[in-house]
């Protein structure tokens, strides 16, 4: 059994085949950044839903997403077509959600509150099933298209490239995309916004699909899940990446919070839009630096603490900021700039690693699980995520929250705590992580040495084939 064959597996990635692969999550942020930046408000303020049935929504339909995560994986590594193991789901599966994400932001303000509530379930539980079957997929992909480490990261690199340039048009031009076409109607501007990002999202996940090639040769034994799961016992490195990316779904919860600070504590929505633009093109300079870092250190883990650790650090700094003060607000843009990098830096590394944890559970339990890993891991992400913004809705509604008014220092405060402290919490957890991951370069191409001369761990049993 061969794992790791020399020439044909390691192709040099050039320059297109990264833009090509990048597209995907360029692709995928129009739906992830518009629905994690902007749903949860759009439901409360505009939808005019309960906060605390959108808390409800939220964990319902995010755990529906984390539980259909290792399904959709599994089911991916076991396709066998002509185009590969995970390129035909992206090409597949990308209209029905495109369709959904508009569907997502489309409301009937002379529809009853139950009414709406229920249209806005139904949509999101579809959503977040459609964006699965892309996502999980096109973050595996990576496994099959090479086996050299450094390109592999130079992809984890682009792909977040893509994701934070898409996040900077976001950020800019949502707002004044639903000022300017909704004319004081925000229904039919977040409603027209949400078509037009769809819109630009199509030909991305179209050009990804022509422009990638699966060309890492596992054959696929047919494993029974019990197996699968049994490849996680002990398996250090998925656990230390498990654990960050559930530090990082946390902070994704107390994020989601993000546009009631700003139009709140603030008294200024636009001056979301700004952060995050600065937020977003300082996050693609985080990703672009990874492959210069990347040369010069040879643990990833390592790169990704000290990320971590300047986030905290800048979250915790602006919760003090006198946010309603000229001052308070130019010093809120300038630590934005570190807080950016290091997101960049942070989702660059975690991507990055994530295909290296591929050899090591193949070499140590015998099982080709690609997308069974990442599934399992956005599955944890996603989980954290789910309870961090359900909680988010639920104390929003214990503490008095009502949308469209000014809100009382109790909530102010909670708002504030939940943007910053908590979120600068989530990352020291994430740093600590990180600082005991121990897969660094050299054991990754010991391990994949082993695997080409068809050794496997002492005891193990392949579960996996190739030539």
């Amino acid at each position: 059994m061969s794992n790791c064959s020399s020439d044909p597996q390691r192709p040099h990635l050039g320059i297109g085949r990264r833009v090509g692969y990048a597209m995907g999550d360029f692709g995928c942020n129009f739906s992830w950044s518009l629905i994690s930046s902007y749903l949860m408000f759009f439901m409360t303020d505009v939808a005019r839903i309960n906060a605390a049935t959108v808390g409800t929504m939220m964990l319902i339909s995010k755990a529906w997403d984390a539980v259909n995560d290792p399904v959709i994986g599994t089911l991916a590594d076991r396709t066998n077509s002509r185009w590969g193991r995970y390129r035909p789901w992206i090409l597949f599966s990308c209209m029905p959600m495109l369709i959904l994400n508009v569907l997502c932001f489309t409301t009937f303000p002379s529809w009853s509150e139950s009414a709406r509530t229920i249209w806005a379930l139904a949509t999101y539980f579809v959503l977040v099933l459609l964006y699965t079957m892309v996502n999980i997929p096109y973050s595996a992909m990576p496994a099959a298209l090479t086996l050299k480490d450094e390109d592999r990261s130079g992809l984890a690199s682009a792909r977040m490239t893509g994701a934070f340039l898409a996040m900077t048009i976001l950020s800019f031009l949502t707002i004044r995309v639903v000022n300017w076409t909704g004319q004081g109607d925000a229904a039919r501007g977040y409603q027209t916004a949400a078509i037009i990002f769809s819109l630009v999202a199509l030909p991305c996940f179209i050009l990804c699909f022509l422009s990638t090639r699966e060309v890492v040769q596992v054959e696929y034994k047919k494993t029974e899940y019990r197996k699968m799961f049994k490849a996680l016992k002990g398996n250090t490195p998925v656990w230390l990446i498990l654990g960050a990316f559930v530090s990082w779904g946390f902070m994704q919860g107390g994020a989601s919070l993000r546009m009631y600070y700003f139009s709140y504590n603030a008294g200024n929505s636009l001056m979301f839009a700004n952060v995050m633009t600065i937020q977003s093109i300082t996050g693609m300079v985080g990703t672009l630096s990874l492959t210069w870092l990347i040369k010069r250190f040879s643990n990833k883990g390592k790169i990704c603490m000290w990320a971590f650790i300047i986030g905290a650090a800048a979250n915790f700094i602006c919760f003090f900021l006198p946010i309603t003060t000229q001052a308070g607000v130019m010093l809120y843009y300038m630590i934005t700039v570190f807080n950016g990098y290091s997101a960049g830096l942070v989702l660059a590394s975690l991507f990055g690693m994530t295909p290296d944890t591929t050899e090591y559970t193949a070499y140590y339990y015998g099982v080709h699980a690609a997308g069974f890993i990442s599934a399992f891991i956005n599955f944890a992400f996603k989980l954290g995520t789910a309870f961090c913004t359900a909680a988010a809705g639920w104390v929003m509604a214990g503490l008095g929250y009502v949308p469209n008014v000014a809100q009382t220092p109790t909530v102010l405060a909670a708002i504030n705590f939940s943007v910053h402290i908590f979120v600068g919490l989530t990352m020291v957890a994430a740093a600590i992580c990180m600082y005991n991951y121990k897969l660094d370069k050299k054991v990754h191409a010991d391990l994949c040495e082993k695997l080409e001369r068809g050794e496997l761990a002492p005891g193990v049993v392949a579960e996996i084939g190739g030539k």
